[in-house]
Formats: C-alpha cells, sequence, structure tokens
C-alpha cells in the first residue's frame, strides 16, 4: 500500500505547481511605419485589427481607445487602453472580468493565461492592419 501512496502524492505535488495563472504581460509598443501614416489610419488600423479578433473598440478622446472583448469561456473578458500616435501604438491594462487579476505580496501581478493569450492575438492583428496600410501606401 505504501508503494503507491508514495508516487500518488509526489503526482499531486507536482501538479500542484502548475498552474493556470501567469505574470501579466504588457506588449511592447508598436512602431508605426513610417511614409505617409495619418492618425485617422493608425485608428483604422486599431479598429480592424480589433474587430478581426473579436473586439470591440470604443473611442474615449483623442488619440485613446478602450477595447475589450466579447464575453466567452464562462463571461471571461479583459479591456485594454489603446493610445496611439503618429509613431507608436501602446496598449495597457484596464479591467478584465473573471480572469483572476490579482496582487500578490511580493509585487507581482497574475492573471490567467487567457488575458496574455487574447492581448497577444490583438497585437499581432493590430500590427498586421498597420503592415497592411503601409503596403498600400506604397
Amino acid at each position: 500500500m505504501r508503494i503507491f501512496i508514495r508516487p500518488i502524492l509526489f503526482l499531486l505535488v507536482f501538479l500542484s505547481g502548475c498552474t493556470t495563472y501567469v505574470g501579466l504581460h504588457r506588449p511592447e509598443k508598436l512602431m508605426v511605419p513610417q511614409g505617409h501614416a495619418t492618425l485617422d489610419n493608425i485608428q483604422t488600423a486599431i479598429r480592424e485589427g480589433a474587430s478581426l479578433q473579436g473586439w470591440q473598440v470604443e473611442d474615449e478622446g483623442p488619440n485613446y481607445l478602450i477595447v475589450s472583448n466579447e464575453p466567452y469561456r464562462q463571461a471571461r473578458f479583459p479591456t485594454i487602453q489603446v493610445t496611439y500616435s503618429l509613431y507608436s501604438v501602446e496598449f495597457a491594462y484596464v479591467s478584465s472580468r473573471n480572469l483572476r487579476y490579482t496582487h500578490i505580496t511580493e509585487g507581482k501581478q497574475l492573471v490567467r493565461r487567457d488575458y496574455n493569450k487574447m492581448v497577444n492575438g490583438l497585437v499581432q492583428s493590430i500590427r498586421h492592419q498597420m503592415e497592411q496600410m503601409r503596403r498600400t501606401r506604397l
């Protein structure tokens, strides 16, 4: 009986270290391809990239958008602030629902893996749209 208990305990301890929580991903700012870019073109690229990934975009002021994802998988969705200029597009965490964003005493911020996957998809889609914008301008 002892022979079976030790491997089971080891397996439980090992699996408890595997978690669905990871450090909060803060994407690097995207550099806007130079040329004939305008703020309207940049905003259009952000809107198209976000909508292709299922995000909703709301105007919050000049050069400032709030992007939120449709609820999925038990109503989990994040809200991201997108600030843009003629030179760069920056992303910042605003809030999330059911993604268990927390502060740990060591100051490390944790969130479910889903958040990072969704934000990475958003950033890649916007990057692609900005590259398309650049190609159509040339």
